[in-house]
């Protein structure tokens, strides 16, 4: 990572509210049953050392291929170590990616999915569809036709709002109950990973939301989906950040973001845009938004006796301070391919 590597943030002369309805996001506990049961599909195989073993492998940083690491500590029996050489956090070692696909395609992950996004997926799609499309269009080449590929898009909900919006919109999910949900909508998304996706077609926007940190290797995604762009084509990631105030307000045992047998790569603000703009992209924008103090909240509420009054008075005030100051829990990023 270039240590120069400055990331200014603007600053903002007025309070902006999220507007975010938690329990439209979040029904009918569906967030407890993600805590609950985000290892459901392995938990035999965690609680066996010597098995778990049987199916892991150690790798090179995935962002710099540097063999130098330091161990930072363990959770759900797997290590997250820093790289030496660029500063990002990963899990090491991993299971292989077949069965990573078998965990996503899992019943467990699919009844996951179901809870949290099929029951929201309207709001989903009306409230943070509308957002994302937005600035999409926003940031799009008007030379360019409106063509975009999302990948994960998990039941579609950014995928119908560009398609609402007249774009030829097509979206990537290796979740065949999420796969179903969408194509009942009658929206275009094939179960099938990026690096098995042919096509002649390219696209002015590509969106990686909440998937980076997915992968096994994030570069030979970040290369192929370059590939697809357009020139001048724009790509919109999202990813937590390691770097948020739900690390420091929860710790890493709490955090349910820091969740190694599925998310195996964190990144910050400065090692997500090194990483970018070392694999042939301009970052032309970047800001943190999230639910730190929601997801703060809902730790003291079922596990303390906390009294959360105060917090709860002044949580969009504190929620707004985080992000602004780029310390929110989700980590967009946005870069133009060069």
């Amino acid at each position: 990572m270039n240590k120069n590597n400055k990331m200014n943030i603007n600053y903002k002369n007025e309070v902006e509210s999220q507007n975010i309805d938690i329990n439209q996001l979040r029904p009918n506990k569906s967030y407890d049953f993600l805590i609950e049961n985000r290892n459901a599909s392995m938990q035999d195989l965690l609680n066996d050392d010597d098995k778990l073993k049987e199916f892991l492998t150690l790798r090179k940083c995935p962002v710099c291929e540097s063999d130098n690491y330091t161990f930072q500590y363990k959770k759900d029996s797997f290590d997250i170590v820093e790289c030496d050489n660029c500063e990002v956090h990963y899990v090491n070692p991993i299971f292989n990616e077949e069965k990573y696909i078998e965990i996503y395609q899992s019943n467990e992950y699919q009844s996951i999915v179901k809870k949290l996004g099929e029951d929201s997926h309207l709001y989903r799609k009306n409230r943070f569809g509308k957002e994302r499309a937005d600035f999409i269009e926003m940031y799009h080449n008007k030379n360019l036709n409106k063509t975009s590929l999302e990948i994960g898009c998990s039941t579609g909900f950014v995928v119908e709002e560009l398609k609402d919006r007249g774009w030829s919109a097509k979206g990537l999910e290796l979740n065949p109950s999420a796969v179903k949900f969408g194509n009942d909508r009658g929206l275009n998304i094939l179960d099938i990973p990026l690096e098995l996706f042919e096509t002649e077609e390219k696209f002015s926007a590509i969106e990686m939301y909440d998937v980076l940190e997915h992968l096994v290797d994030p570069k030979v995604i970040l290369n192929k989906a370059r590939n697809l762009l357009s020139d001048e084509g724009n790509l919109f990631i999202y990813v937590p950040n390691y770097n948020s105030a739900t690390t420091k307000l929860l710790g890493v045992e709490n955090a349910h973001f820091i969740w190694p047998t599925h998310h195996l790569t964190y990144f910050t603000p400065e090692t997500l845009k090194s990483f970018l703009e070392d694999n042939g992209f301009k970052v032309f924008f970047w800001e943190t938004q999230g639910l730190d103090v929601t997801d703060w909240l809902w730790y003291l509420n079922e596990k303390t006796d906390y009294d959360t009054k105060l917090i709860e008075d002044n949580l969009e005030l504190m929620q707004f301070f985080i992000n602004s100051s780029g310390y929110g829990k989700n980590l967009r990023m946005y870069a133009k391919k060069v």
